[in-house]
């Protein structure tokens, strides 16, 4: 029952995982173009698009967590891995799945600590001191979101890991 379980959260995993980057894709293209845009206006006509630099911000970091549980499940993350290479396959795949509960538990924790966080700000209207007063929630609300997929990506990990002879 439980393989059947963690082989259908990988499936869902992997669907979620191309929506997330297609959203990511989308953000980082309006990214490039306002942008330029914006250069553009503040160059030629001496008046860049009001908000642009809070926005730029803010598209950043919902890329960034957008794109880490792929990443991670890509193994396209910096890993230094020379130890790995030289240590035996048993002792291998006890420090894989040290590495990867280690991920887990900082998952854990933004996922946690950035949920209160973002209903608190929520419910008390917290906005952002700028020109667009954007709510604090709307903007951090992607790093408890993303750390939850990344999180269900690393107990997929380790499922794999402690799976393999």
């Amino acid at each position: 029952m439980a393989h059947g379980m963690m082989e259908s959260l990988d499936r869902g995993l992997a669907k979620a995982h191309k929506l997330l980057i297609g959203i990511g894709c989308v953000l980082l293209i309006g990214l490039v173009v306002s942008v330029n845009t914006d250069l553009f206006l503040r160059s030629v006509f001496r008046s860049p698009v009001e908000g642009m630099s809070e926005m730029t911000e803010i598209i950043l970091l919902y890329i960034t967590f957008l794109g880490t549980a792929w990443v991670y499940r890509e193994d396209g993350h910096v890993v230094v891995d020379l130890l790995v290479y030289e240590i035996y396959s048993k002792a291998k795949k006890t420090l894989l799945v040290l590495n990867n509960a280690i991920v887990g538990v900082v998952a854990l924790v933004l996922v946690y600590y950035g949920t209160l966080a973002t209903l608190d700000h929520y419910t008390r209207g917290v906005r952002n001191v700028s020109v667009l007063e954007t709510p604090m929630a709307v903007i951090i609300f992607i790093i408890p979101f993303g750390s939850l997929v990344l999180l269900l990506e690393v107990v997929v990990k380790i499922w794999k890991t402690l799976r393999k002879p």
